[in-house]
């Protein structure tokens, strides 16, 4: 499977990846009543500056399949092929009611994207917060013009790595870390990761909420020992 489609590829709809579908193609059949004299700027939104912020600390996230389920329990926990395993732990499921990740408010982390294998890709989406490219594979000199840019959905080929930085700012609370391929992440390839700023109320990992018939009831969540 080639790792980029032309665009004639893509509007076949004979790709053998089961993520791409045909394309919706507009013709311009005629130039406009006036002239378009609009401009795209050079750089549409800069990068934050994040080099005068310490690496507060460095993760690893490794997608793949051969998941395990430790937690039993039904409605917390996904059971499926797919998984994450965080700093060199497990491949495990989904689980909402786990924290894979704690970083505290206001710090800069890198955290190092890594496919296990399959042949997959995996578009990887960090909720919260916008991230930036330090390399693929291992070099900064193989992340093209287009991927220079604020991204919060990284495309980690098959057996590719990346890594990213971001800073924790803004909000506290849980948030989702996942494959944006539906099958994936339905089976089970998503983790829960919270800021975590061991001070004001808001800022403690938040209780699991758990819908019901007779209404939300509420969990503690717990976190692996490698988050922190």
């Amino acid at each position: 499977m080639a790792d980029d489609l032309t665009l004639a590829q893509a509007l076949s709809g004979g790709s053998l990846d089961p993520c791409v579908g045909r394309f919706l193609e507009f013709r311009v059949v005629r130039n406009p009543l006036r002239p378009d004299i609009s401009q795209v700027p050079a750089t549409l939104i800069p990068n934050p500056d994040l080099s005068q912020i310490p690496v507060a600390r460095e993760r690893t996230f490794q997608f793949a399949r051969g998941a395990s389920q430790p937690n039993p329990d039904p409605v917390t926990s996904f059971v499926g092929p797919w998984g994450i395993a965080t700093d060199g732990g497990d491949v495990l499921d989904a689980n909402f009611n786990r924290i894979d990740a704690a970083p505290k408010f206001g710090s800069r982390e890198v955290w190092h994207l890594v496919n296990g294998g399959g042949g997959w890709d995996h578009p990887i989406h960090i909720h919260f917060e916008e991230g930036q490219i330090l390399a693929r594979d291992g070099s900064l000199a193989n992340v093209p013009p287009w991927e220079g840019g604020r991204k919060d959905v990284y495309r980690l080929r098959p057996g590719g790595t990346l890594t990213v930085t971001m800073q924790f700012r803004d909000w506290g609370g849980m948030f989702m870390e996942h494959c944006h391929n539906t099958t994936h992440e339905d089976n089970a390839m998503l983790l829960r990761w919270e800021i975590n700023g061991g001070g004001p109320a808001f800022l403690q990992p938040l209780p699991t909420p758990i819908p019901t018939p007779q209404g939300v009831m509420f969990e503690d969540p717990f976190t692996l020992p490698t988050a922190r």
